[in-house]
């Protein structure tokens, strides 16, 4: 049961430690300065809310280093201690102490984006922050000075009015550096820290509206460097300010040249907000290629720094200031929505940078143009296709080397390939021929018939370098030891396969003649008692039957052509023991394969294939040997064998119907490059 009763109504406001809001600050080895950055800004708009003319406005930043780093140090720099950071601004009034008081504050949310949280974040590096604040306020010049910590908050608080000293100065002390994932990476030059300085607080310059920042290091106590940061701003020269629309989105890039430093090889591309740079720059050749170089201009190098800026990334800024909540890409926007992304805002950028340095770009793309087309001409004739195609060129990544190109080219045809077949089929399928659908499958086809083109050229290199690899086996090596004789015959056709093994693709019958590369059945080093039912041992080294015949007892085939190969190991004569025995015939190398087919008996039972060769059946033997002596010449020529035009050696035994011919590794390589002489000059002669 419910029992009601009156009550007065009362409320609590909730309260959360410190300690638990440092806590949730996640810093990286990137934000060694953030937390000094943080107070920088802050003693800006401090600043801005007086009404000081822009030359008295003053940032003093004092350095005091502590111990060594952990890590190697070879520039001999020790670790920040502690900080002091001192402006001339409003100061800690009234209101801005109340504001310091609560965590999340919207007092300064919508002029300069602050979040309320910059205090926790220095509490997440250093053990206290100390403060000290003369104000007017009132039209009473006051005193306020506390100390801030995880374990105490806000304590120590004196306040006084009239104090000694009448004029705007606020004294924050950062004490003792103990966070030790950013401890070691303090351990940089004033110089390096007034770099990065100049680079936060850039959008301020760019606006007109940046205090003198003075940064001193001090050893010891003893000051040992000064630097006005404002001075490092004089090395940007031609500012160039662009304004554009990302989806209606309006936004604004300052493009910034600077002359190529040494050690500088990118340019970059820097995300603000509120005034302010947040997380890492990013990569500019990563986004658009051609910006893999430095900018020239009247034979200087620059360097491009662009600092973009739009409400739309003030509002999209994650309350730790190092990143936004945008997507990386489009792809992850949903249809419907009308979001940007990253890339968006980085494709109008890449428009305006090419249209700012047209004369440079230009140029550049002229070159890297010229560069595919040399790299296509030279090295991958298979793309030939692309070379009139001025979109696919002018698509090319800038700075590729040849291992990418050929990756880049390679995925650009598939695609291009596989766009072409879809749309043919699609045509197939609609079965609407009238006369505009036919008028564009037929440039479609005409589009095929160049990438088939492309195809033969590729398949063209591949035979290039099979005849150039079969001349490297026909030299001798540094010792005088030559390729073995199956070393040539498996580049010609794999020892102990048959056709029915192998596809067309993995072997080279082609550098023997065109037409043996289309015989039905061909066996390399096998048997004629494992191939058909004559009962023989002997191996002939490729022999080819020019129809298909049957297989099992009940058929037989009658072939309609037999041709066999013998190969004879590079650097040898032929076959005989006595290298100085030159009488003998050619035939004798090839004539008892033949025999056996004609005069052996038929294995009885044999379950395998049914060749028959007679008298009639047109034979075709070849001998590739290496050399010729004259002796061994001379000798066949009076036994019948003569020498053809081209420098080959024929006999015809016409009772056999067998015709038989002799020609060296030499002749056999010059005669496959001149069947493919005209491709091959079309192809790789250097224009």
């Amino acid at each position: 049961m419910l029992i009601k009763d009156d009550k007065t109504t009362r409320k609590y406001n909730m309260e959360t430690p410190v300690k638990n809001l440092v806590d949730i600050v996640e810093l990286t080895s990137d934000d060694a300065l953030l937390p000094l950055f943080e107070c920088i800004i802050n003693s800006i708009i401090s600043l801005k809310l007086l009404n000081f003319k822009k030359e008295d406005k003053k940032i003093k930043i004092q350095i005091f280093r502590g111990e060594s780093p952990q890590e190697i140090n070879f520039d001999d720099i020790n670790t920040i201690s502690n900080i002091i950071i001192t402006d001339n601004g409003i100061g800690f009034n009234e209101k801005n102490f109340n504001s310091f008081k609560i965590p999340h504050s919207q007092l300064y949310k919508d002029d300069f984006g602050c979040k309320g949280l910059g205090r926790f974040t220095v509490l997440a590096a250093f053990n206290e922050m100390n403060i000290k604040s003369i104000y007017f306020e009132n039209e009473i010049w006051k005193y306020r000075e506390f100390k801030f910590n995880n374990t105490n908050e806000i304590y120590d608080i004196i306040e006084n009015d009239n104090p000694e000293i009448k004029t705007n100065k606020t004294i924050v002390e950062l004490i003792k550096c103990n966070n030790h994932i950013i401890l070691d990476k303090t351990a940089i030059s004033i110089e390096e820290i007034a770099n990065k300085i100049m680079q936060h607080c850039l959008i301020y310059y760019l606006c007109d509206d940046l205090p003198i920042i003075e940064i001193q290091d001090f050893e010891n106590n003893e000051l040992s460097t000064q630097i006005i940061v404002n001075d490092l701003y004089k090395e940007f020269e031609n500012e160039r300010i662009h304004n554009f629309k990302v989806k209606d989105i309006p936004f604004k890039v300052y493009v910034m040249q600077t002359l190529k430093a040494s050690n500088r090889k990118n340019h970059y591309i820097y995300y603000c907000a509120n005034s302010r740079i947040v997380g890492n720059p990013k990569h500019l050749n990563k986004i658009d290629s051609i910006f893999s170089y430095p900018i020239v201009i009247n034979d200087n190098e620059y360097f491009l720094n662009c600092y973009i800026v739009s409400d739309f990334l003030n509002k999209r800024v994650h309350n730790s200031r190092n990143s936004f909540r945008i997507l990386q890409d489009n792809e992850d926007i949903l249809e419907c929505s009308n979001d940007i992304s990253f890339k968006d805002i980085e494709n109008s950028l890449s428009s305006i940078l090419e249209e700012q340095f047209s004369d440079f770009i230009i140029k550049l793309k002229e070159q890297n143009v010229q560069a595919a087309k040399d790299y296509i001409n030279l090295k991958a004739p298979r793309y030939r296709s692309f070379l009139k195609d001025e979109k696919i060129l002018n698509d090319i990544p800038y700075n590729l080397s040849d291992d990418k190109k050929e990756e880049w080219l390679y995925q650009k045809s598939l695609k291009v390939r596989n766009k072409v077949e879809e749309q043919i089929q699609e045509f197939i399928d609609k079965k609407e021929f009238n006369k505009e659908n036919i008028e564009s499958i037929i440039k479609e086809v005409k589009t095929k018939t160049a990438y088939d083109a492309d195809s033969l050229a590729d398949y063209m290199i591949r035979r290039k370098s099979i005849i150039d690899l079969f001349d490297k086996f026909l030299d001798a090596d540094a010792k005088g030891e030559y390729k073995l004789e199956s070393d040539i015959h498996n580049l010609i056709f794999p020892m102990g396969l048959i056709s029915d093994e192998i596809d067309y693709e993995s072997h080279n019958l082609w550098l023997l003649d065109e037409r043996f590369a289309t015989y039905k059945f061909i066996a390399s080093d096998k048997s004629i008692s494992s191939i058909s039912q004559k009962k023989s041992s002997k191996e002939p080294d490729i022999i080819m039957f020019d129809n298909r015949f049957s297989f099992g007892q009940e058929n037989s085939g009658e072939i309609s052509s037999l041709v066999i190969f013998e190969f004879k190991r590079p650097g040898e004569i032929a076959h005989q023991k006595n290298k100085t025995n030159y009488r003998w015939k050619f035939s004798e190398l090839v004539e008892k394969y033949f025999d056996d087919f004609i005069y052996s008996q038929d294995k009885k039972n044999y379950k395998g294939r049914s060749v028959k060769v007679g008298k009639t059946t047109p034979k075709f033997g070849y001998i590739v040997i290496d050399v010729v002596p004259s002796l061994l010449e001379t000798y066949n020529e009076n036994k019948g064998w003569k020498k053809t035009p081209f420098g080959s050696y024929f006999k015809m035994n016409e009772g056999e119907n067998l015709y038989i011919e002799v020609l060296t590794f030499a002749k056999l390589i010059e005669f496959a490059r001149k069947r493919h002489s005209p491709f091959f000059d079309k192809l790789f002669v250097t224009k």
